[in-house]
């Protein structure tokens, strides 16, 4: 545990540390947190190939930008656990996709929350100016979190609290209902078609540049295109 100047103490900071990018490494004090939630369920796995072209061509976009050394990507997969990565500048942004298990989108949700929470009040406390995006994919309903749907709710509450621009992509609309109950201001509801995931991450990579050119949080003004 270590205490900041300005009284909040963050748990574990010195895993924060290592876990992202370090303050060394980032080449600019205008930072944009993109979080991106996948998910790798079964009901997936007819789409793994087209996953996979959809997530290389979402970090080409973003590396070819004029913000590409302002934007660092966190992707947490969630299946029937969850992985949540730490905060990487794109050229890192792992593309692999594997489908299989079950949706533990609540794990997903509220453990991305607290890592964008501690690492946001990491980077501003060293003089960074910070935006963030919390966006998920989808498509399904969750069925194997530990975290319930109340807990999921609280966190994305508090995303939207912060100024936080929260993002819902719902391949296939089984998810956009629940999206809509958690509480996530932008959604973007798609069917389910190789055609459609490809414009669904078009759209993604799009509204992160446009969102990272912007001074205010997008608020519900994120899909744009």
């Amino acid at each position: 545990m270590k205490q900041y100047e300005n009284g909040m103490v963050i748990d574990g900071l010195d895993e924060i540390e290592l876990e992202n990018t370090s303050i060394d490494d980032i080449g600019s004090e205008n930072i944009n947190l993109i979080f991106l939630g996948i998910d790798q369920s079964g009901s997936m796995k007819v789409y793994d190939q087209d996953m996979r072209h959809a997530l290389e061509e979402f970090r080409t976009a973003l590396m070819n930008s004029r913000e590409a050394e302002e934007i660092l990507v966190a992707r947490a997969n969630f299946d029937s656990g969850i992985d949540v990565g730490g905060y990487k500048r794109i050229d890192e942004f792992q593309t692999g996709f594997t489908a299989r298990g079950c949706t533990a989108m609540y794990d997903a949700i509220t453990e991305g929350t607290s890592k964008l929470k501690n690492y946001r009040a990491f980077l501003k406390n060293e003089g960074m100016r910070v935006k963030a995006v919390f966006a998920v994919f989808s498509d399904g309903l969750d069925n194997d979190s530990r975290r319930t749907f109340s807990e999921a709710k609280q966190a994305v509450s508090f995303l939207n609290q912060e100024e936080i621009t929260t993002a819902f992509i719902s391949f296939g609309g089984k998810a956009a209902g629940t999206a809509r109950d958690l509480g996530f201001q932008n959604l973007l509801d798609v069917t389910s078609s190789a055609s459609e995931l490809r414009r669904a991450f078009d759209c993604l990579s799009r509204s992160v540049i446009e969102s990272s050119r912007s001074v205010l949080a997008d608020a519900n003004d994120f899909f744009q295109f």
